[in-house]
């Protein structure tokens, strides 16, 4: 074993899930962000976990709604993960930016991406101050799934995106 940093950590458990965080903006429209951060915390009852760095539009858009859309996006999206990941949502609408097609989340009125292999619907119920970070705890309200979607993964740390393979 040799002595890594903790930023260097996540190659060693390559492949990661990528996700869009879906949040309502005070206009309606949804604003999206890159996340590479967050689990499943519970599932009795659901819960999920998450991280945003504390400089992201995200985190005032969540303090503000406590609502939120995790989407787990098809492999025809890795571009917009990218794009989405490049800027803020405060001034730019990201989905038009990168070409999205967005779509209605039942019992929510924030809207996703298609096609994404899984979107979970969820409420804020805990923060916790997480140095650079905000880790948020939340309790699942509605969980969709597409099986005939193929799922983008983070390879080598985030460093290339594709789909994984059945082994």
């Amino acid at each position: 074993m040799n002595k890594i940093n903790i930023s260097n950590a996540s190659a060693y458990t390559s492949p990661n899930s990528m996700t869009l965080i879906c949040t309502e903006k005070p206009d309606g429209s949804t604003n999206l962000a890159t996340l590479a951060f967050w689990a499943f915390a519970s599932t009795n009852p659901g819960k999920i976990m998450f991280s945003l760095n504390k400089g992201a539009y995200s985190l005032e858009l969540l303090a503000e709604k406590k609502e939120v859309v995790l989407a787990i996006p098809g492999v025809e999206l890795t571009g917009a993960l990218i794009g989405c990941g490049a800027c803020s949502g405060r001034d730019t609408d990201k989905a038009a930016k990168v070409g999205l097609t967005m779509h209605e989340v039942e019992g929510t009125n924030i809207k996703a991406p298609v096609p994404c292999k899984l979107l979970i619907h969820a409420t804020v119920a805990q923060t916790m101050d997480a140095d650079d970070h905000v880790v948020h705890l939340c309790d699942v309200k509605g969980v969709y799934g597409d099986e005939d979607v193929d799922a983008v993964f983070g390879w080598k740390g985030y460093a290339e995106f594709a789909a994984a393979q059945q082994k």
